[in-house]
């Protein structure tokens, strides 16, 4: 791509696992044609290995399926490949495939993210975000974020965090907050934690009732 450029680091033998839940930016622009993208992509590592994508967004749009029925479900050999993505400029609205459960019989792996796009409305510039991803057996309750370098005012826009629940009426904490600052009621449903909640030493601590995948968006002036 002429401006926007994505890398993410393999996790190895921590990345291979049976379930897992899709993220990527989740965009305040999610209905606006103009490149925004969100994509899984998964790979097989055992031959005659079935993967079911489902838990969609109703009414997602997803790229060249026209058959429209989900669960999606795709049988590969090892070493085979199967994506599946939502485009703003294919008349769909990317942040339908945040949450989408991927499930597997046999360990594959998994990688998420958004080909250029943004935590914010993307005006002001957009990128990839991408990542390999793990698996439900390994994700958590706790977490602590560092800021990057997005800078205040619109690096808020940025600089955010992004829970997905994996379990249903999952409670969500930040920082020292002693009931909830937010209730996913059900499994898939996500919530964007701003950027002005990192506290004054650009840190932020978040717990959850239950197991989340957690993505996080930085940036830079």
């Amino acid at each position: 791509n002429l401006f926007q450029a994505g890398a993410l680091v393999s996790k190895g033998l921590s990345a291979l696992g049976t379930e897992f839940r899709a993220g990527g930016m989740a965009t305040e622009n999610n209905n606006s044609p103009g490149g925004f993208l969100t994509y899984i992509s998964v790979m097989a590592t055992e031959d005659n290995t079935t993967v079911v994508f489902d838990d969609f967004s109703t009414g997602i749009k997803i790229i060249n399926y026209t058959n429209g029925a989900t669960p999606i479900n795709a049988v590969l050999n090892e070493g085979e490949s199967y994506l599946i993505a939502v485009a703003s400029d294919d008349g769909g609205t990317p942040n339908d495939l945040i949450g989408t459960r991927i499930t597997s019989d046999k360990a594959i792996v998994v990688n998420s993210g958004s080909g250029t796009g943004s935590f914010a409305d993307g005006s002001g510039g957009r990128d990839f975000g991408i990542d390999q991803i793990v698996g439900s057996d390994k994700v958590g309750n706790e977490y602590i974020f560092v800021k990057g370098n997005g800078g205040n005012v619109t690096g808020d826009d940025w600089e955010n965090v992004l829970i997905i629940a994996n379990t249903d009426n999952t409670n969500v904490f930040v920082n020292d907050a002693t009931t909830p600052s937010y209730n996913l009621e059900n499994a898939g449903d996500w919530v964007v934690i701003e950027g002005d909640e990192y506290s004054i030493d650009d840190n932020m601590y978040v717990q959850t009732s239950e197991d989340v995948f957690v993505y996080q968006g930085i940036g830079g002036d």
